[in-house]
Parts: C-alpha cells; structure tokens; sequence
C-alpha cells in the first residue's frame, strides 16, 4: 500500500490503519463515505505495468469508477480530519456501484455546501467546505442551479480539487482569462487534478470535454457549440 500513500500524499489521505477491522469498516462509516475526484493514476489504466497492478489486485483495490476523460471518482471515509480510501474488501456483499455512488453523493448532497463567487479572472469560482469543490461534479442538481444563475451553458476548469472555475459559453473573454489561470496553475499550483476544459450543457445537464490545456493557452482555440 505504500504506493497508494505516495499517490495521495498531496490530498492528506492516508492509507488504511491496519488493524482496522475491515469487516466493519463500511457499516461503521456508511455516513461519512464522500466521493473523491482524482486524475486517473497508472494502475488505473489498461497499460499499466504488472509491477504496479499486482498492488491493487482483487480486495486492496480502491473503489472507484472513471467519470469523463481523465478524472476518476474513487470513494473515502472521513475520519478525523483525514481520508481513508474505500476498498474493495470493505464493500458489503452484494452492493453496486450505483448503491455506493447514490450514497456518497447523498451524504455529500447533506454535509456539503456550495455557493458561487464571482472570480477575478471574470467568470465564477464554486466555493465548497472541506475541499470537496470537485466533488460537485457528482451532484446533478448543482449544475443545473449554477445553469439557471447565469442564465446560460457553462465552461468549466477542474485544475485543482479545492478549484473549479465556471464560464457562461457566452463570455469569451472570460473563458480565454480562466484558460490562462489553468495553465498557471500547472505551473506552480498543488492538488492538481486536469487541464481540460468542460462544456456543461444547460438542457441536459451533459458534460463533455471542449478543450485540453497545453504549454500555451494563448494558442489554444475556444471551442464553442
């Protein structure tokens, strides 16, 4: 599990305590079990080396599901002031991932709120507790507010997990400064998750990938539907 500790040392999650009784684990903590955005990490991928798959076989496995592109929602418990990865051996028999996902995202949906800032760059910040900003991307019904308060579809940067940076497709110029503020904070930022550029659909609430960061953003196109 070392490898695991070093992949999320930045987020401040541990790795389990081990003689924590597993078999309890999930009964114990059902009501603090959040969803954790992170970018998708070597043993996630189909061409990962056997040397670092073989560590998260079977039950040591993180829970987790792939969201869009590069991003990943894995599961935590959280426990004094820390993070603990959910498991694949703490899971209770016969659960799905979509029981697991409703009930993360509900307990996030009731400790958690959100509120929308107007940032310097020219467009919005979405300001969260206890760094589960990105995290919101789990919750359908938030987006479908921030739609409704600017009146428009939504441009959206992830770069950080506590950073989410909101754009209505409308405003160009502020879609162009949030662009450069990404690549800035790949630069020198920390907690880093993806440099893609999201398209948040008002009517369906899709989300989709419309851009992708590079070394310099003053050449990259906006991309518009």
């Amino acid at each position: 599990m070392l490898f695991l500790k070093k992949l999320f040392t930045k987020d401040g999650i541990d790795s389990r305590e081990p003689l924590f009784p597993h078999n309890r684990f999930f009964h114990e903590s059902r009501n603090r079990i959040y969803p954790w955005v992170k970018v998708t990490y070597p043993f996630t991928r189909d061409n990962c080396r056997d040397s670092v798959r073989q560590l998260f076989q079977g039950e040591n496995m993180p829970v987790f599901q792939f969201w869009l592109d590069d991003l990943c929602v894995f599961y935590t418990v959280e426990r004094d002031n820390r993070y603990e990865f959910l498991l694949q051996k703490d899971m209770p028999k016969g659960m799905s991932m979509d029981a697991l996902h409703q009930l993360a995202t509900a307990n996030l949906d009731r400790d958690i709120s959100y509120d929308l800032a107007k940032a310097h760059f020219g467009g919005f910040a979405l300001k969260g507790e206890r760094d589960h900003e990105s995290a919101s991307i789990c919750l359908p019904h938030v987006w479908e507010w921030i739609c409704e308060e600017v009146k428009d579809n939504l441009i959206v940067g992830i770069p950080a997990k506590n950073q989410v940076f909101i754009c209505p497709e409308k405003d160009t110029d502020a879609i162009n400064n949030m662009k450069i503020l990404i690549h800035e904070f790949f630069k020198k930022g920390d907690r880093l998750l993806t440099r893609n550029v999201f398209r948040v659909d008002r009517s369906n609430l899709e989300w989709t990938v419309v851009d992708t960061i590079g070394k310099d953003p003053k050449k990259a196109k906006v991309v518009l539907h």
